[in-house]
């Protein structure tokens, strides 16, 4: 699997929109609209997150992810980090979104999934 896209997550992220710089998500992704994320999660479930791609002043064209119910069942903080990889399957590429979080185990920061 192809990582496509990482981040350390902010307040709003979590409490807002998910935002994906456009040239993360590869050529398929239209310069404007609504278009319909699906992915699985790393407990194999299936989401489907409605984007919509728009100019963003400070970063370019991107891609805002609605992820509300993703980020209440998941529990999802500020400061975890996202990380989007790019998944072929036989019926074509879908993408595996996983959230880590930083725990301190034996002494080591490690990021487990959440």
């Amino acid at each position: 699997m192809a990582v496509m896209f990482s981040k350390l997550l902010t307040e709003p992220d979590v409490k807002k929109n998910l935002l994906i710089p456009c040239c993360s998500m590869g050529p398929s992704i239209p310069e404007e609209g609504v278009l319909y994320m699906n992915a699985l999660d790393n407990a194999g479930k299936t989401w489907s997150f409605p984007c919509s791609v728009h100019l963003d002043e400070t970063t370019g064209t991107v891609v805002s992810v609605c992820w509300d119910e993703f980020v209440r069942e998941k529990g999802v903080r500020a400061n975890d980090k996202v990380v989007l990889k790019e998944k072929s399957m036989a019926e074509g590429t879908i993408f595996v979104v996983e959230v880590k979080r930083k725990i301190r185990l034996l002494g080591e920061d490690i990021w487990a999934d959440i």
